[in-house]
Protein backbone atom coordinates (compact mmCIF):
# COMPACT_ATOMS: atom_id res chain seq x y z
CA UNK A 1 0.00 0.00 0.00
CA UNK A 2 1.50 3.27 -1.45
CA UNK A 3 1.16 6.08 1.76
CA UNK A 4 3.34 8.83 -0.21
CA UNK A 5 0.00 11.09 -0.96
CA UNK A 6 -0.74 10.71 2.57
CA UNK A 7 2.85 12.13 3.86
CA UNK A 8 1.58 15.37 4.90
CA UNK A 9 -0.37 14.24 7.09
CA UNK A 10 1.84 11.47 8.85
CA UNK A 11 4.44 14.31 9.39
CA UNK A 12 1.79 16.30 10.81
CA UNK A 13 0.87 13.87 13.42
CA UNK A 14 4.61 13.28 13.82
CA UNK A 15 4.97 17.09 14.40
CA UNK A 16 1.26 17.02 16.64
CA UNK A 17 3.26 14.52 18.47
CA UNK A 18 6.19 16.33 19.04
CA UNK A 19 4.52 19.38 20.47
CA UNK A 20 2.23 17.50 23.13
CA UNK A 21 5.59 15.38 23.66
CA UNK A 22 7.04 18.90 24.38
CA UNK A 23 4.76 20.37 26.19
CA UNK A 24 3.85 17.58 29.05
CA UNK A 25 8.05 17.37 29.54
CA UNK A 26 8.21 21.49 29.24
CA UNK A 27 4.67 21.42 32.31
CA UNK A 28 7.24 18.67 34.52
CA UNK A 29 10.50 20.73 33.95
CA UNK A 30 8.75 24.02 34.88
CA UNK A 31 7.73 22.31 38.03
CA UNK A 32 11.11 20.48 38.98
CA UNK A 33 12.30 23.93 39.45
CA UNK A 34 9.87 25.17 40.61
CA UNK A 35 9.56 22.76 43.85
CA UNK A 36 13.38 23.65 44.34
CA UNK A 37 11.86 27.30 45.98
CA UNK A 38 8.85 25.91 47.32
CA UNK A 39 8.27 25.32 51.35
CA UNK A 40 4.71 24.79 51.57
CA UNK A 41 3.72 21.18 51.58
CA UNK A 42 0.49 21.04 50.32
CA UNK A 43 1.29 23.13 47.42
CA UNK A 44 4.69 20.79 47.13
CA UNK A 45 1.77 17.81 46.33
CA UNK A 46 0.14 19.82 44.06
CA UNK A 47 3.00 20.73 41.77
CA UNK A 48 4.02 17.19 41.94
CA UNK A 49 0.32 16.28 40.90
CA UNK A 50 0.96 19.10 37.82
CA UNK A 51 4.22 17.13 36.57
CA UNK A 52 2.47 13.76 36.97
CA UNK A 53 -0.64 14.75 34.52
CA UNK A 54 1.21 16.78 32.70
CA UNK A 55 3.78 13.46 31.78
CA UNK A 56 0.61 11.55 31.00
CA UNK A 57 0.05 14.18 27.88
CA UNK A 58 3.53 14.25 27.62
CA UNK A 59 3.17 10.33 27.29
CA UNK A 60 0.26 10.21 24.83
CA UNK A 61 2.67 12.72 22.53
CA UNK A 62 5.48 9.97 22.50
CA UNK A 63 3.15 7.26 21.24
CA UNK A 64 1.77 9.59 18.54
CA UNK A 65 5.86 10.72 17.90
CA UNK A 66 6.85 7.67 17.79
CA UNK A 67 4.26 5.91 15.41
CA UNK A 68 4.37 8.58 12.99
CA UNK A 69 7.95 8.78 12.57
CA UNK A 70 8.45 4.92 12.24
CA UNK A 71 5.59 5.22 9.58
CA UNK A 72 7.29 8.81 7.95
CA UNK A 73 10.43 6.91 8.15
CA UNK A 74 9.17 3.52 6.12
CA UNK A 75 6.71 5.95 3.26
CA UNK A 76 9.83 8.04 2.89
CA UNK A 77 12.85 5.39 2.43
CA UNK A 78 14.75 7.05 5.55
CA UNK A 79 15.47 3.59 7.70
CA UNK A 80 18.55 3.40 5.25
CA UNK A 81 19.76 6.30 6.73
CA UNK A 82 22.32 7.35 9.67
CA UNK A 83 20.59 10.04 10.35
CA UNK A 84 17.59 8.68 11.45
CA UNK A 85 19.31 5.18 13.56
CA UNK A 86 21.14 8.31 15.54
CA UNK A 87 18.28 10.13 16.41
CA UNK A 88 16.23 6.96 17.34
CA UNK A 89 19.17 5.80 19.48
CA UNK A 90 20.03 9.49 21.08
CA UNK A 91 16.30 9.28 22.04
CA UNK A 92 16.23 5.97 23.58
CA UNK A 93 19.57 6.93 25.65
CA UNK A 94 17.82 10.08 26.62
CA UNK A 95 14.90 8.64 27.76
CA UNK A 96 16.62 5.81 29.80
CA UNK A 97 18.69 8.11 31.59
CA UNK A 98 16.07 11.12 32.32
CA UNK A 99 13.68 8.45 34.08
CA UNK A 100 15.54 7.40 36.98
CA UNK A 101 17.20 10.84 37.14
CA UNK A 102 13.75 12.63 37.23
CA UNK A 103 11.92 9.77 38.93
CA UNK A 104 14.45 9.69 41.97
CA UNK A 105 14.32 13.20 42.68
CA UNK A 106 9.83 13.87 42.22
CA UNK A 107 9.49 10.03 43.91
CA UNK A 108 11.69 10.86 47.23
CA UNK A 109 10.18 14.54 47.29
CA UNK A 110 6.33 13.15 47.02
CA UNK A 111 7.41 10.24 49.68
CA UNK A 112 8.94 12.52 52.53
CA UNK A 113 5.79 14.69 52.11
CA UNK A 114 4.32 11.27 53.21
CA UNK A 115 2.40 10.79 50.25
CA UNK A 116 2.25 7.12 48.41
CA UNK A 117 4.30 6.66 45.31
CA UNK A 118 4.51 4.33 42.22
CA UNK A 119 6.74 1.58 43.46
CA UNK A 120 4.58 1.01 46.81
CA UNK A 121 1.84 -1.78 46.66
CA UNK A 122 -1.48 -1.16 47.86
CA UNK A 123 -0.88 -3.26 51.21
CA UNK A 124 2.22 -1.13 52.03
CA UNK A 125 1.92 1.24 54.35
CA UNK A 126 1.64 4.87 53.79
CA UNK A 127 5.50 6.86 54.13
CA UNK A 128 5.99 8.72 56.64
CA UNK A 129 6.58 12.37 55.54
CA UNK A 130 9.92 13.85 56.79
CA UNK A 131 11.53 16.21 58.33
CA UNK A 132 11.66 19.95 56.95
CA UNK A 133 15.30 19.24 57.14
CA UNK A 134 15.25 15.79 55.22
CA UNK A 135 12.64 17.43 52.85
CA UNK A 136 15.18 20.73 52.56
CA UNK A 137 17.85 18.69 51.45
CA UNK A 138 16.04 16.59 48.32
CA UNK A 139 14.57 19.66 47.03
CA UNK A 140 18.20 21.81 46.51
CA UNK A 141 19.53 18.77 44.56
CA UNK A 142 20.88 19.56 41.29
CA UNK A 143 18.43 16.88 39.26
CA UNK A 144 16.66 19.76 37.53
CA UNK A 145 20.08 21.04 36.17
CA UNK A 146 20.68 17.61 35.29
CA UNK A 147 17.35 16.99 33.04
CA UNK A 148 17.74 20.28 31.56
CA UNK A 149 21.03 19.68 30.25
CA UNK A 150 19.81 15.68 29.22
CA UNK A 151 16.40 16.70 27.72
CA UNK A 152 17.22 19.94 26.45
CA UNK A 153 20.55 19.44 25.15
CA UNK A 154 19.46 16.32 23.65
CA UNK A 155 15.99 17.74 21.95
CA UNK A 156 18.52 20.49 20.14
CA UNK A 157 20.38 17.26 18.89
CA UNK A 158 17.69 15.14 17.67
CA UNK A 159 15.92 18.27 15.89
CA UNK A 160 19.07 18.90 14.22
CA UNK A 161 19.47 15.09 12.71
CA UNK A 162 15.48 15.60 11.69
CA UNK A 163 15.93 18.77 10.30
CA UNK A 164 19.50 18.99 8.45
CA UNK A 165 19.37 14.69 7.96
CA UNK A 166 23.51 15.22 7.86
CA UNK A 167 24.29 11.75 7.41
Amino acid sequence: MDLTPYITWIVFAHVVGTFMFAAGHGVSMFVVFRVRKERDRARLGALLDLSGWSLGIAGIGLLILFLSGILAGIVLGSWGKWWIWIALALFIVIAGLMTPVGGKYLTGIRAALGQRTRGLKPADPDPVPASDAELERLLVSKAPENLLLLGGGGFLVILWLMMFRPF
